[in-house]
This record gives C-alpha cells, structure tokens and sequence, in this order.
C-alpha cells in the first residue's frame, strides 16, 4: 500500500473535491478509505456536506455562483481579502450569496475541523504475565489480572490508565512527558523504570531507576531510585518511604527475592502470585525475616521450602494453607 495514504488531511481531501488532485493523492485517497471504516465514514460525510453545500450555491443566478467561486477561492487560499461587491440592480441577491456563502464555510469549516476522536486501545493479561512494548518504545510488564488503557495517538499523548499492577520501563521523550492514571492516583515521569500495584486498599509505587512524581488530588511526592510511595484508598496522604525490597518483581523476573523480608509479606505475595489463600494463625511467627530466593514453581513446593529455612508449619485445611 503506498505509504502517502498514512498522510491523508483535509487539503487533500479539498482537492479530491475540486478535481485538483494529483493521480497519486486520488489513489490514496482510495486507499485511505479502504483501510478502515472510520476512513470512509469520514470521507462520506465529508463528501455529502460538501455536494449538499455546492447545491445551495449553485442554486441561483450568477451571483450566487460568483458567491461559490469565491468560497472555493477561500478554500484554495490560507489568506483571503474582503472586496466590496459592486452595484446590482438586484441588492437582495447579493445579500442572499452572502449568507449562502456563510452558512456553506461555516458549515464545511465546523465539519472540516471536526477529527475522529483517537481510538482507544487496550493491553490486558489474565491468567499469567504479559510483556509488550508501547507505540513510544517503552516496555511494559502486566501481572496477571492487570490491564492498561491508552489511545492511539500515544506518540504524543503518553497518558495512560492502569487497573492492577505493571512494571514500566519508559522511553526517554522529555517534549512528551509519560502520565499514569490509576484511581485518583497519578504518576508523571518522563523516563525511568518504575513498579505500580492498585487494589482495593492502596496504590504502591516503586521507583527502580530514574525518577517519578506521584499526585493524589492535592498532595504531592517526588521518588528517586529505591524509593516508594504509598498512597491509600481513603486518604488524601501519600506516604514515601525507602525501599530495598526486591519481592514486587517477583511477576517479571519469576523468582521471589527476599533480604529479611517479613514472613506475611511473602505469604501476601504467594497468594496474589498463586491465586490460593494463606493464613497465619500463630502471631509469633507473622514477622519472621526470610532472606531466601525462591523460584516460581508450584506453591507446594516453595512452602516445603520455606518449612525448611523457617521454623513453620504449612497445612492445607480445606483449600487454604494454614501457616503455624
């Protein structure tokens, strides 16, 4: 397909109209409309405001059409002069090509800078992770359950929304800052990699490289590498702490880091990366630091694991796992 037709505007169009296109931009023109219905629906409206509007000024007697003449000369020319008609015997023809002439630009000119509005895309993971690069170049990552919405100009409108939890690796555009929306939460940067997990309760943003802003309606924070944001769900306050843990990326990396992380914080993260639920009846051993790695196999066999580096008991009571 020739590439012209990726750069169809109304000035081409204009000319398809008049009958002064080129015979590459008539070809494009047919290829533009092919490829897509949103292409053709636009064209067909384009096309039926334009013929109804020349009807309206073909009506009439000839200064009706000098009227047209000069409406095409407006569209052909970016500057146009205002020029006193000259004397008629027929005063209330002049008149009429005026508001004929007016209404038509008016008309066409409201249609003409009217553009579809950019279509709205959709990258979702389910059951399992989702790696994928977006139209900027950047990299995302989705953990399961997870899903971004953007739109199709995101060249240059890099806002975009996230459900769930996703790592961002984000191409450098300082002229296009990258904004995340999730909830009333927004985080703006403009490269850098960074982690964002929403749910019912909080949003947590982790810095990996780079820096972030985060927003949350009046409040705002700044994050540098190895730093973290939480902001929950029924306050205004964002909190910032440092971070040296490693467990948030167990979804793209598909191995569980722990440097004395708390045995709840892993139990919390078994049962999102597993989809199980885990309980810890003993609070003695809620806080237990594990400083282990352990690879995403199958959850069996990472709490055999944890019952041989802790001191603890794992038992499935009823499709939940009991720790104690």
């Amino acid at each position: 397909m020739n590439n012209f037709n990726e750069h169809i505007n109304d000035d081409i169009l204009v000319k398809f109209m008049l009958g002064q296109a080129t015979a590459e931009e008539q070809q494009a023109v047919g290829e533009w409309m092919a490829a897509s219905a949103d292409n053709e629906k636009y064209f067909r409206h384009f096309q039926l405001i334009w013929n109804q509007s020349r009807e309206l000024a073909s009506t009439g007697d000839p200064d009706e059409n000098a009227a047209w003449a000069r409406f095409q000369q407006r569209v052909n020319q970016p500057e146009t002069k205002v020029v006193e008609l000259g004397a008629s015997r027929k005063p209330w023809l002049r008149i009429a090509a005026a508001v004929t002439l007016l209404i038509v630009a008016g008309t066409l000119a409201m249609f003409l800078f009217r553009r579809p509005a950019p279509r709205q895309l959709e990258l979702a993971a389910t059951t399992r992770p989702v790696t994928d690069t977006l139209p900027d170049g950047s990299i995302i990552t989705l953990n399961k359950n997870s899903k971004i919405v953007y739109t199709g100009n995101f060249e240059t409108n890099r806002n975009i929304t996230l459900e769930g939890e996703a790592f961002f690796n984000v191409a450098t555009d300082p002229s296009h800052p990258f904004v995340l929306h999730t909830g009333d939460v927004q985080v703006r940067v403009l490269g850098t990699s960074f982690n964002v997990k929403s749910d019912q309760q909080q949003v947590e943003v982790i810095v990996e490289t780079g820096a972030v802003e985060v927003n949350k309606q009046t409040e705002s924070v700044q994050l540098r590498q190895n730093e973290k944001a939480v902001a929950a769900k029924n306050s205004t306050a964002i909190v910032k702490a440092s971070n040296k843990d490693e467990l948030y990326n167990y979804y793209r990396t598909q191995t569980f880091v722990c440097n004395g992380t708390p045995l709840w914080q892993l139990a919390e993260i078994f049962s999102n990366a597993y989809g199980v639920q885990i309980e810890i009846t003993n609070p003695a051993i809620r806080n237990y630091p594990i400083s282990t790695t352990f690879v995403y196999s199958t959850i069996e066999e990472n709490l055999a694991l944890l019952e041989q580096t802790l001191p603890v008991k794992a038992d499935r009571q009823n499709g939940t796992y009991i720790l104690k």
